[in-house]
This record gives C-alpha cells, sequence and structure tokens, in this order.
C-alpha cells in the first residue's frame, strides 16, 4: 500500500488538474485534502477514517479488498502539510508539484532570458546612428526594447518548455530585425570597411563582376587601419583567397549594383549561420544560437567587413553538424555527401576550413575503424574527400583556368606569405616583451609541429577529444606570427554545434590505437607520448623567443613628442652572422605600420658591420592637399622625393622597429618613452 500511496502522489505531481476517475483507496491521505466535497458521502468516509467505522457501508468494498488491517494506520502515514510548498522552491516543476526541482525548464529559462538580455549589445548604439537620418529605422529599435522587455517577462513566467521554445523563436526574430538594422549602413555604402580583407573583397568582388581577374590585380589605394605588412618591406594589397567567395560578392553586385555585394553576402552568411544553429540544436539549447551568433556582437563587426572566413562559416557549421555519423555502417548517405559538399564549399572560400577537413579526416578514419575493416574505410573516405574536393576545385574551376600560376599564388599567399608579427599569441612574448628575434623562422616550424602533434594526439584520444574537434585546429594560431584571435572568434559558433549535435557515446566505439597491453601501463605509455609529441613545438617557440635580436639600434635624431619630424638618423650594426636587409618602421602602438624610406644606407647590411641610416617617412600622394588617400610602399623614389613628415606622438611608448626576411628578424629600440613628464629623449 505505501508504494501504490507513492506512485499516486507521483502521478499527481506530474499532472495536478487530473482528478481520480475512480474511489481512491484507504491509504491516499490526499485525497480528502483535493476533493472536500465528495459526490459520495459514504466513499470518502470509508478511505480516510477506516479505524473509525469498523463496518463500513456496501460502497467501501474496495477498502476490503486491499486489506486495511495488514497495514500500518492510515495516521501514521505523511500528511500533505509535511510536503514542501511548490512556492517554497525556486526551481520547483512548473506544474505544481514541489516534490522534485525542473532543472531542464529552469535552466531553459535562465538561457532565453540570457538571450533577451544580450539583444542590448551595441543596440543603443544602432539607435543613436538612425534617431534623426533614419527615425524610421531608430523605431524599429524602439518596437525591438519593448519586444525584450515582453520576452523578459514571458521567460520568467514560463511555466513549459513548448511557451519556451515559442519564445525563443521570438527572441531571435527580434535579434535579426536588430541586426538588420545595423546591417544597412554597411549593406549600402554609408559605413566605410575599415580592414584590408573586407577591402580587397570588395575591390576583387567589383572587378569580377567587370570581367577582370582577380588573381592578376592589385589594389595599392585601399587605407586599412590594420595593414598587412610583410618581412620584406611590400605591403599586400591582392587578392589571396579561394574564389568562390569573390563570385557569390560579384553576382551580388551584378544583381544589385547600388549596394556592397560583398558586405551583403557576408550578412547573409551570419543570418544563414543563426539559423542553422538554432534549428540544429535541442530546444534547450536554441538561445545559444541567439547569444552566440548574434547577441554578443563579436560577429556583426566581421560581417561589416565582409570577412571572408565569415562566408565560409554557414558551410562549416554544416560540415561539422553530426559528424560522428557520417559513414556509419559503411554507407555515406545523403548526410555524409552533404557533409562533404558543405566541407568543399567552405574550402572553396577560406583557407580555415581546411584545417578543419584535416581533423576531420583523421576523426573519421579513426572512428570507423572501429566497426570496419580498414579495405572499406579507405573506400568510404575515398568517397568523401574525393566529393570535397571536387566541390572546391568545380567552385574555383572559372579562375582557375584563366590563369593557373595566378589561381595557385593566391589561393596559397596566406601560407607563403611572410608576414610581421602580430596578434595575441605567443609571438607576443618576442614582439611586445622582448623586443625583438633572429629566430623569428622557428615560429613558423613551430605551427607545423603543432598541427601534427595535434592531429596525432586527436586520433591518440579520440575517445576523449572528440567534441572537441570545434576548437582544436584553431590551437596552432597562437604559436605563428600571425596569431590574431580572430581566426578562432569567427569560428565560436562551431563550439555550439559541437555542442549540441556531438557527445562522448558518439565516440565510444572509435578505434584503440596501442598495443593490448594492461590499460594502466596503456595510460602511462599514452600519456607520456602525448607529451612527447608537443615537445617539438615548445622547443621551437622557445628558442625563437630566447633568440637575441640581430641588430642593434641608436636613434641619432632628436625626437620632441608632438612635434613634426621631416627625417630621422639612426646607427644600425648587425651583430649576427649572415647579411640582412631591414626595413624601418616606427610604430606608436602594436601595430607595425608603412615602412619609412631609405634615403641614405646600404640596403643589404652585411654581418657584424655597422652603418648609419638616413629615414624620411612613406610617401602620401593626396587627392586633395588635407587628406591622404594613396599610401605607397617605402621604395627609393627614381626621381624628386616630396617633403613628408611624421608627427611624433604626445606621448609614448614609440618604438623604431627593424624586420628583415630571409631570415626573419625582428628588432626594437625605444624612442618615446612611456614617461609624460619626459619631452625630449636625449639620443645617447
Amino acid at each position: 500500500m505505501a508504494v501504490e500511496g507513492e506512485y499516486l502522489r507521483l502521478a499527481e505531481a506530474a499532472a495536478p488538474e487530473r482528478k481520480p476517475d475512480r474511489p481512491v483507496a484507504h491509504s491516499e491521505p490526499v485525497a480528502p485534502a483535493e476533493d472536500p466535497e465528495p459526490p459520495a458521502p459514504a466513499a470518502p468516509a470509508a478511505r480516510v477514517e477506516p479505524a473509525e467505522d469498523p463496518e463500513p457501508p456496501a460502497p467501501a468494498a474496495p477498502a476490503a479488498r486491499v486489506e486495511p488491517a495488514e497495514e500500518p494506520a492510515p495516521a501514521e502515514e505523511p500528511v500533505p502539510a509535511e510536503d514542501p510548498a511548490p512556492a517554497e522552491n525556486p526551481v520547483a516543476d512548473d506544474q505544481g508539484s514541489g516534490h522534485r526541482p525542473d532543472l531542464l525548464l529552469w535552466a531553459h529559462r535562465a538561457l532565453t532570458l540570457v538571450a533577451v538580455m544580450s539583444l542590448v549589445v551595441n543596440t543603443r548604439v544602432f539607435w543613436t546612428t538612425y534617431a534623426l537620418t533614419r527615425p524610421g529605422l531608430a523605431l524599429t529599435l524602439t518596437g525591438a526594447y519593448l519586444t525584450m522587455l515582453v520576452a523578459a517577462i514571458l521567460a520568467l513566467c514560463a511555466s513549459r518548455q513548448r511557451t519556451l521554445a515559442v519564445l525563443d523563436v521570438g527572441v531571435l526574430v527580434t535579434a535579426i530585425a536588430i541586426k538588420g538594422v545595423a546591417a544597412w549602413n554597411g549593406i549600402s555604402g554609408v559605413k566605410e570597411m575599415t580592414v584590408d580583407e573586407g577591402m580587397l573583397m570588395d575591390r576583387a568582388s567589383r572587378a569580377l563582376a567587370e570581367g577582370i581577374n582577380p588573381y592578376t590585380s592589385a589594389w595599392d589605394d585601399i587605407l586599412p587601419s590594420l595593414p598587412t605588412q610583410l618581412m620584406d618591406g611590400r605591403g599586400v594589397f591582392d587578392f589571396g583567397y579561394p574564389a568562390l567567395g569573390v563570385e557569390m560578392g560579384a553576382g551580388m553586385q551584378t544583381l544589385f549594383p547600388s549596394i556592397v555585394g560583398i558586405a551583403a553576402v557576408a550578412w547573409l552568411a551570419l543570418l544563414a549561420t543563426v539559423l542553422i544553429l538554432f534549428f540544429a540544436a535541442p530546444r534547450p539549447l536554441r538561445p545559444l544560437a541567439t547569444v552566440g551568433v548574434l547577441g554578443l556582437g563579436t560577429l556583426t563587426g566581421y560581417a561589416d567587413n565582409a570577412y571572408p572566413s565569415l562566408i565560409a562559416l554557414p558551410f562549416l557549421c554544416l560540415a561539422l553538424w553530426r559528424w560522428p555519423s557520417i559513414g556509419r555502417g559503411g554507407r555515406l548517405g545523403w548526410s555524409g555527401l552533404g557533409s562533404a559538399v558543405a566541407l568543399g564549399l567552405a574550402c572553396a572560400i577560406h583557407q580555415l576550413g581546411w584545417f578543419l577537413a584535416m581533423f576531420l579526416v583523421v576523426g573519421l578514419v579513426v572512428l570507423r575503424l572501429g566497426e570496419l575493416p580498414l579495405v572499406r574505410v579507405f573506400w568510404l573516405l575515398m568517397r568523401y574527400g574525393c566529393t570535397a574536393l571536387g566541390v572546391f576545385f568545380l567552385a574555383n574551376l572559372r579562375l582557375l583556368l584563366r590563369s593557373p600560376e595566378h589561381w595557385l599564388t593566391g589561393v596559397f599567399e596566406p601560407m607563403t606569405q611572410h608576414a610581421v608579427p602580430h596578434g595575441q599569441g605567443l609571438m607576443g612574448i618576442t614582439s611586445y616583451v622582448i623586443g625583438g628575434s633572429g629566430a623569428l623562422d622557428l615560429y613558423g616550424h613551430a605551427t607545423k609541429a603543432l598541427l601534427v602533434a595535434l592531429l596525432v594526439t586527436f586520433a591518440l584520444h579520440l575517445r576523449r577529444l572528440g567534441p572537441a574537434i570545434a576548437v582544436l585546429p584553431w590551437l596552432i594560431f597562437m604559436v605563428s606570427t600571425r596569431s590574431q584571435d580572430g581566426y578562432w572568434v569567427l569560428t565560436m559558433p562551431l563550439w555550439i554545434v559541437a555542442l549540441a549535435t556531438t557527445s562522448r557515446a558518439d565516440f565510444a566505439g572509435a578505434f584503440r590505437i596501442g598495443p593490448s597491453w594492461p590499460r594502466p601501463l596503456v595510460r602511462t605509455l599514452a600519456t607520456a607520448g602525448t607529451v612527447v609529441l608537443f615537445l617539438p613545438a615548445a622547443a621551437l617557440v622557445t628558442i625563437a623567443a630566447t633568440t637575441p635580436q640581430p641588430l642593434t639600434m641608436r636613434v641619432a635624431s632628436t625626437v620632441v613628442p608632438g612635434q613634426r619630424l621631416t627625417e630621422l638618423v639612426i646607427d644600425v650594426t648587425n651583430e649576427s652572422g649572415r647579411a640582412l636587409v631591414p626595413s624601418f618602421t616606427m610604430a606608436s602602438g602594436v601595430t607595425i605600420g608603412d615602412f619609412w624610406v631609405i634615403r641614405t644606407g646600404p640596403l643589404s647590411l652585411p654581418a657584424h658591420t655597422s652603418a648609419t641610416y638616413t629615414l624620411v617617412p612613406p610617401v602620401k600622394r593626396t587627392a586633395d592637399p588635407v587628406t591622404p588617400t594613396i599610401w605607397v610602399d617605402s621604395i627609393r623614389p627614381a626621381g624628386p622625393e616630396p617633403e613628408t613628415f611624421w608627427r611624433a606622438p604626445d606621448d609614448g611608448p614609440v618604438f623604431l622597429r627593424a624586420v628583415s626576411d630571409g631570415p626573419q628578424t625582428l628588432s626594437s629600440v625605444l624612442v618615446i618613452p612611456d614617461w609624460p613628464d619626459d619631452h625630449e629623449l636625449d639620443p645617447a
């Protein structure tokens, strides 16, 4: 009887509004409290107080069947007052029971509320921008504010998962409306791009729309806030990505000539990403898509600047969606083919997809070897890989056939060019802490060594590291010379895909690589082997960071903060054992900007020799006498030089930096220290 009573109590907790459609046994103490006016007075009397009525009337026959004499007295059973009230449990089941909390519903409420709160990010900035110039768009944002408040009320008061699911759709639609308003200035061309990636994508798209091959063109008139400079003193002004992104931009530009076609493509890619994540995730996790893609505001800036990696993002999400199921049972299936096509399209837009492809192939090999023989796995992966490669080359076919050499150069340019150090990775030890190194090439070798170590580690420990495929490929950028956080910030939506569509259970049947020795011994050897895998990369980074800078520089000119400088005289000594071809620049921040022109001094400085250099600021050509529109590389001019100047910042620090290529080196000297009371630096 106690078990039956407990079962009935749990059933009532799940559906309190449903009343029993037959008399309840006398062991149920809750029935009288819930139904104080029963239709038949005799039956409740028999149920609740059997001890006071030893001779129950005929309707109490069910009480005789359960043999109440053998059970404890009903008065000894718990009474409803002893149960905690639902109002006292903040995470109690919203159906009215306080017996156990519904943590899933509570967590879903919290995520929905976070999604609503994330809609506020940058919305006031957008409203201020449009309040006077485009009041209609500003009123749209006012409506979005009202929607946020209503959505917050509903999120706090919702009692069902279905209600929250509908609310999540409304929050997503509101976020899309806000970001659509924010995107207008960039798509219409009112807001100009500020980074060279977007500027070059825009120029290449417009050129392709006019029938010009972007791989044979260069645009040295762009003025990015963060230009990409090379170690040999040149700048990057050509197109260096696969062709599909600009193909899409050219198509959009042809259809809508009055807008910035590539910016529209980037924004559509962002919206496609959030929709894919939203509907791929389970209902309780769907608010993460709104927060991670649109709410934080990080990716919207990349969309404004038409980053090619952002255009590839929705295809990367599709390629990663439920990837452990690809080829299960030896059949690629439509889902496997779709994943391969999406991977090929992503690789045809940006090189980031290439790194994810390596981990996907390694992971699929180890997964399928756990259930299939080697030959079948080989042919399965051949079909998958050939499909992705076929899509990649098909998307690039037009420009590949027009100029194969230029296409190959452009597609592989980001990996072959030697760009100056920049970013938030370990390279910062050399660039910002120490100030220089004579072995920057080792950072590139460390990147390759780390990539190999990560791939092998992923294969060895797939059962544990399988879900981390969305993060592991981007660790290599922490040791590269170009270690900007944008390389992995742009891929953060992939983290949500991995969380929503994979689990540790998907990798339980993966093939175990290693001998069939006792498990403790195997674990010890696996741990030691994993550590050994990363030693080469660690050693290369250590050597690169500790190698001293090759050039010793002394500023012979007087530099006064806040005043103009038309030339800079420096004494340079090459302390290394190889001849160097230095390029010089003044840097007041973390970025190495345009290189100064060498007016006097040797182009190549032999080993263990000294020379005096006279530098002048980079030449500026202007469309009007005030605003410069075109900056030129630091090349020794053949004719008369226009007088240029560089204005020293009012406060420091300001560094003179010198870079060289072959070998790659960086040398620095402080010109203006970060001392606000000093107005002049002694050249000595």
